[in-house]
């Protein structure tokens, strides 16, 4: 407030830049006044630095945020991702019900203790949601936090979850006392007993000065290096049911009977998963996130004023892929780019496959019961132009060099079933949607087309000029930035039947046979196409 209040009453000297441009994102800028008052509200929220190294640390932080949020926000424009302002008025409404606000005029006077208006935080909520809308299409959708991507993680680190060999031990402690000989020899003694049948329980209650006297010598489980590496050694090495010979410690001689041996084992996988799932979530995020920013950087256009200088630095490209670009304004000095992949618009894609034929007419007689096209490859071109990341306008020609073909009734037995030849030409324009972006190796798409379908027979025969429409499916793949395969199926029905398309023809052989009788001709068609990006 005190920074607002002296620009506001100091006098404007002739040429002063009252609000400096300190870097340039793109087509966006990063000024001194969103700078400061980013300062200030770190300064609100965590305190003052400790000392001046600090400060400066935090400076370029904050000139760090700014600058991802820049790229975030051109992001969100390509993406056509936008906030509305019900959503908007959702988390405000939100907000209050948190803090146990009830009037706007109480939620003022909240806002201004954080130094706030309710239009800078409508503005802010938007910055905001906009933001996250990005980052978890972009970001949050690659990180893979599946049960079969954590298991995999699991089984990679499993020694992590090693638990160790156990075993349930009990003991015989002759303490050394003031006469250590002494107890070397009782400890032998009890040894012997033991070796000639004695119950270990009885040469315990007659020996053992130990604490666990009153258990029968009895221990509990330890772990493999809890106990001193003289018996531990002894212990894990001794089969079931044996005692071992007496042990020297510092506090006397031990004998240690195994009564159980616990395997190593490892925790299971429905143990950990939980905290599998936690670390993955900050760590694998987190990731990817720095991932997304830096390939973000190296694609924009980042140009630091001399002012802005001190506060960051931004990343530079290798030299064989580094473009110097000069940008209007400011001291009229370059900004450095990487060099990132060409936007490409246009692809062609010339294609052959395999068509699935169909009925043309179930007008039958008595030498013939229907008409058909037999299944035939196929070939043709597409064409996209790219209006979006996510979608294209698309072109579409295809060809099928086919015949008609009679399916004969046993009183036509014996005939020529080719009634003529028939090439099928499809010309139809649409959309088509896809996954990923001009930068992805593989993307999934999906077509919907519309158009005409041209029937061209035999000479002697009408070409029929029919409405069609054709839904289509794949994989694109690209090998380069510049060539690549696509791979489809597409359903594609032609309208046939109206008051003039039953043409018909009769002959000595058939009769009287109807070509073109059917309601709809429906045929698929399976292709593989070449794909060229421009």
């Amino acid at each position: 407030m005190s920074a607002a209040l002296a620009l506001a009453s100091a006098p404007l000297r002739a040429g002063e830049v009252v609000n400096r441009i300190l870097v340039h994102v793109n087509s966006r800028i990063i000024t001194q006044s969103q700078f400061d008052a980013r300062i200030e509200q770190t300064v609100r929220e965590a305190g003052p630095p400790p000392n001046a190294a600090k400060g400066e640390e935090m400076k370029k932080s904050v000139m760090e945020e700014l600058v991802n949020e820049a790229l975030l926000e051109d992001r969100a424009k390509e993406l056509d991702l936008v906030t509305s302002d019900a959503e908007i008025e959702d988390q405000v409404k939100r907000l209050k019900e948190q803090n146990n606000v009830t009037t706007d005029e109480d939620f003022g006077k909240a806002l201004a203790q954080s130094g706030l208006t309710i239009d800078r935080l409508r503005d802010q909520l938007r910055r905001t949601v906009t933001l996250q809308r990005v980052v978890g299409r972009e970001v949050n959708s690659k990180v893979d936090l599946s049960d079969d991507a954590l298991r995999i993680l699991y089984e990679r680190e499993k020694e992590t979850w090693r638990v160790p060999e156990k075993a349930h031990l009990a003991e015989i402690l002759v303490s050394n006392g003031d006469d250590s000989a002494r107890a070397a020899r009782r400890a032998k003694e009890a040894s012997d007993l033991i070796k000639g049948g004695a119950k270990f329980e009885a040469v315990v209650r007659d020996y053992s000065d130990g604490a666990t006297k009153s258990r029968g010598g009895d221990l509990g489980t330890v772990t493999r290096g809890e106990l001193t590496s003289e018996i531990d050694k002894a212990v894990f090495s001794l089969p079931v049911g044996t005692v071992s010979d007496p042990i020297g410690t510092k506090f006397g001689w031990h004998l240690v009977k195994v009564i159980e041996k616990i395997p190593v084992s490892y925790k299971p996988f429905a143990d950990v998963k939980a905290q599998l799932l936690k670390r993955e979530q900050d760590t694998q995020f987190q990731k990817k996130l720095a991932e997304y920013l830096d390939k973000l950087k190296r694609e924009a256009v980042i140009r630091v004023s001399p002012d802005g200088k001190a506060y960051y630095t931004p990343p530079v490209a290798p030299a064989a892929s580094m473009e110097v670009m000069a940008v209007p304004g400011g001291d009229g000095s370059g900004a450095s780019r990487a060099a990132s992949p060409p936007e490409h618009r246009f692809e062609l894609a010339p294609s052959v496959g395999w068509r699935v034929g169909g009925t043309t007419s179930s007008v039958g007689n008595a030498d013939v019961e229907n008409v058909k096209v037999p299944d035939s490859l196929s070939f043709g071109i597409t064409a996209e132009y790219a209006v979006r990341p996510w979608g294209s306008l698309e072109i579409l020609w295809n060809r099928q060099e086919s015949q008609l073909k009679a399916t004969l009734t046993a009183a036509g037995a014996g005939a020529d079933e080719k009634l003529s030849h028939l090439n099928i030409d499809t010309f139809q324009i649409g959309g088509l949607w896809q996954s990923g972006d001009a930068s992805s190796k593989a993307r999934l798409f999906l077509d919907l087309l519309f158009g005409v379908t041209v029937l061209t027979p035999a000479p002697e025969l009408t070409s029929l000029k029919r409405f069609s429409a054709s839904v289509g499916g794949g994989i694109k793949f690209y090998v380069s930035d510049a060539l690549g395969a696509r791979l489809g199926l597409r359903w594609m029905p032609v309208y046939l039947h109206s008051s003039n398309s039953g043409f018909e023809t009769c002959s000595t052989p058939y009769g009287c046979t109807t070509y073109f009788g059917t309601n709809y001709l429906l045929q698929g068609d399976a292709s593989a196409a070449l794909l060229m990006r421009f």
